[in-house]
């Protein structure tokens, strides 16, 4: 795209605007979804997405470990936020998942990961133990 910017600005003495605003929009979407982190503090389960503008965050102490599962899902779900059958998916790469829901049932955190079996214990680890 910037090379066809760069030929459209030199051969017609006009800035393509049109280009520009899809690499512009290009460049916004890479920044946001990037990468995604899984941070677990011993009050909230968090998953952000690039520089940490979106994110899904629930207290540890909702979720009911016991319905964790991995969860292979297929590549033409594509990744980013997705609305899936299954729940709202957090996907960076196709491949593995981690499915958890709450205790009321009513929510899940649904994300993308191959570490699926160390973020499971680091939520065992911090729950109360009253709570569980």
């Amino acid at each position: 795209m910037t090379y066809f910017i760069i030929k459209q600005w030199i051969d017609n003495d006009t800035a393509p605007y049109t280009l520009i605003a899809c690499c512009l929009l290009f460049v916004i979407i890479l920044i946001l979804f990037y990468k995604l982190d899984i941070i677990i503090t011993s009050q909230y389960a968090i998953a952000s997405f690039g520089i940490g503008l979106l994110y899904k965050k629930i207290a540890i102490n909702d979720l009911d470990i016991t319905t964790a599962r991995g969860v292979k899902i297929p590549w033409y779900w594509g990744i980013g936020i997705r609305f899936t059958p299954q729940g709202t998916l957090y996907n960076t790469h196709t491949g593995g998942n981690l499915h958890i829901k709450t205790k009321n049932k009513m929510n899940e955190f649904f994300i993308s990961t191959s570490n699926a079996p160390s973020i499971i214990a680091s939520i065992k680890e911090v729950q109360v133990p009253s709570n569980t």
